[in-house]
């Protein structure tokens, strides 16, 4: 078998207290390189420095490489697998309800059956079938409750064990009841409007009594001047929704750029589905066409307010490369079941247009991978005057009540249409058809696997934050690891819930694991992790870590910081001796840039004492004898 190789590459990095030309004469004396080579490598690109060598080579060369101040690493060089792969040993288990083999855990991954609850009605079963109990104390699904359990015992134990179903039963309620509602009690829902603002006059007075806050406060939670609809809570801001914002604009600049200003006659002939004069070339160009046009002003903005709404939402979790494939795929879908249900029923070809389709489908995705997400949905408090002063109650729905009732609309306004019972202009089928799109979609790429993974990082969040229960917190981010044991956001949150009282060892290992995960790609956010860990555990992070910390410490110019990870690691005898070389150097020179310079001189002649051999030690010899001078 071949050994492996590795390669030595500088990527701009210097180490404290070097100057870019104080490094690059190094280089040049150590490594002989002329000024080209010295240009490139100082260019901010990543520079391979030698290749191809073995690993204990690559050290010797780093350790040569580094005194010169210029910060390198080794990396590994990737050679390609075998064709017999070696087998990686798991700890796994298989479900033994689903039989799905998945990593040991307390509760299976795909049915969400807790195997600890499913081994006792097991072992029931079988003691029925033995005779040891008699079969009518207990049923099929008892799951280990007493023989005398009523039927909503039951279903609460249940639901306690499949929470998504729960969640998901009480949004269909919901609706139920809403349409329940309008059904039969309309003429309560006409008392209750002009009602309205006495009754809630009395509720923010009595909200503000019980809470002790301000009745201007209670009233600022409760209103809004958003006129639009808008998901609630998110936080998820990261990176900006391109895709989302260049379809609004796409739309918006067909319609005023073209549309405007075309003969529409050369529209309805050729670039709406189905064209009036179909042929060869219009016919599939206009299944896409048509997803870019609208009929009038308020069919535009009506659309794009939508699709910021909820567009925003799924593209920061999906991708705009994921986001807008299947926003073309719910459209072109919107427009081919509204033409099959227009020839079913009216042996006529159906004439559409407008991004409702689609948008309907970015509601189908959204309703698979935001199902846990409130939406607020303002209404008008101020009846006409709300036009001038746009003052709006927040009624906050969860987004499936919201989008489950929008479908329930268009399949009852379809079946008006296809029963010949409306002439509504409306593109029901091409909603449902969108809609259908995306949730099929959704399901397909396993959209809901991840949905259910944020939810109870959610849940953990709010706990975290004096907005829940702990106890049902600490659950939900478990869960959420065991989903995804590599969620750095979880591990955080639930290092801070363990700790959030008194230091313990598994706040202390999260909070650990954690940080080593993220420190490359997230060092802000470590950095912060840091401050907290070290308040509560007056510990150091692992030290490679921790030797980061102080370059990013250092780079932000928190001094203090960067010097207290520098002084941990050099006080520590454990620590590896490479890091502990260089931690001790920098840490001398930190103290002496931040005006310590007692201690730096202590640092510096500890590092002489520990390190006679280091190629830092004459520059620390001669800081020393600086200092006595």
């Amino acid at each position: 078998m071949s050994e492996q190789l590795y390669r030595i590459v500088f990527k701009g990095e210097l180490a404290y207290g070097f100057e870019p030309t104080e490094t690059r004469n190094n280089l040049k004396r150590l490594c002989k390189y002329n000024d080209e080579t010295l240009d490139k490598l100082f260019s901010g690109k990543p520079f391979t420095l030698k290749s191809k060598i073995l690993q204990d080579v690559a050290r010797k060369y780093k350790a040569a490489i580094d005194q010169t101040g210029a910060v390198c690493e080794i990396e590994k060089i990737l050679i390609s697998a075998p064709k017999s792969p070696a087998v990686v040993k798991t700890e796994q288990i298989e479900c033994p309800k689903c039989k799905q083999l998945q990593a040991a855990g307390e509760t299976c991954l795909h049915c969400g059956v807790v195997f600890a609850k499913y081994q006792q009605m097991q072992e029931r079963k079988a003691a029925i079938e033995r005779g040891e109990i008699p079969e009518k104390q207990a049923s099929d699904d008892d799951s280990a409750l007493p023989p005398d359990s009523s039927m909503m015992d039951r279903l609460e134990a249940y639901f306690a064990e499949h929470q998504e179903q729960a969640f998901i039963l009480k949004a269909f309620l919901v609706i139920a009841v809403i349409l329940l509602v309008k059904e039969y009690l309309s003429g309560l829902i006409t008392l209750l409007i002009i009602l309205f603002p006495v009754l809630f006059l009395i509720y923010v007075r009595l909200d503000a009594a019980s809470t002790g806050k301000s009745p201007t406060e209670v009233l600022a939670q409760h209103i809004t001047f958003m006129p639009v609809m808008y998901t609630e809570g998110e936080r998820k801001k990261e990176g900006t929704t391109w895709a989302t914002y260049s379809l609004i604009f796409i739309n918006v600049l067909v319609f005023y750029g073209f549309e405007m200003r075309v003969n529409p006659e050369f529209i309805f002939n050729n670039l709406i589905f189905l064209p009036y004069e179909p042929n060869l070339i219009n016919v599939p160009i206009s299944l896409f066409t048509s997803i870019f046009l609208h009929a009038g002003g308020g069919h535009l903005w009506g659309n794009m307010i939508f699709l910021w709404a909820v567009g925003t939402v799924v593209e920061r979790r999906i991708g705009w490369v994921r986001f807008l494939s299947f926003y073309m795929a719910a459209g072109v879908a919107a427009c081919l079941l509204t033409v099959l249900v227009e020839f079913v029923f009216f042996r006529a070809p159906a004439h559409l247009l407008g991004a409702s389709g689609a948008i309907a489908g970015v509601m189908g995705l959204f309703a698979v991978r935001c199902y846990f997400k409130s939406m607020v949905f303002p209404l008008p408090i101020l009846g006409i005057f709300s036009l001038i002063l746009p003052i709006s109650l927040k009624v906050r729905l969860n987004s499936l009540v919201i989008i489950g009732l929008f479908f329930l609309a268009d399949l009852s306004g379809g079946i008006t249409q296809v029963a010949g019972q409306s002439n509504s202009n409306i593109g029901h089928w091409a909603h449902i058809g969108g809609m259908l799109c995306g949730i099929i979609l959704g399901m397909t790429f396993k959209l809901g696997e991840q949905a259910v993974e944020e939810r109870h990082v959610e849940i953990g969040s709010r706990a975290l934050n004096d907005k829940g229960n702990l106890i049902e917190g600490k659950e939900s981010l478990r869960l959420a690891l065991q989903k995804n044991p590599e969620n750095t956001e979880a591990m955080f949150l639930l290092a801070r819930m363990l700790s959030k009282f008194q230091p313990t060892q598994e706040g202390e290992e999260l909070y650990l694991k954690a940080m080593d995960m993220q420190i490359k790609s997230r060092p802000q956010e470590v950095a912060a992790a840091y401050k907290e860990y070290y308040n509560r555990y007056l510990k150091g992070a692992n030290p490679a870590t921790q030797f980061r910390l102080a370059a990013f410490f250092h780079q932000q110019k928190d001094f203090e910081w960067s010097a207290q990870c520098l002084e941990l690691l050099s006080d520590d005898t454990t620590t590896p001796a490479d890091i502990r070389e260089k931690a001790m150097f920098q840490c001398a020179r930190q103290m002496e840039y931040i005006g310590k310079f007692d201690i730096a001189r202590h640092y510096y002649q500890l590092f002489v004492d520990t390190f006679p051999n280091s190629g830092f030690t004459p520059k620390a010899s001669a800081r020393l004898a600086e200092s006595e001078a």
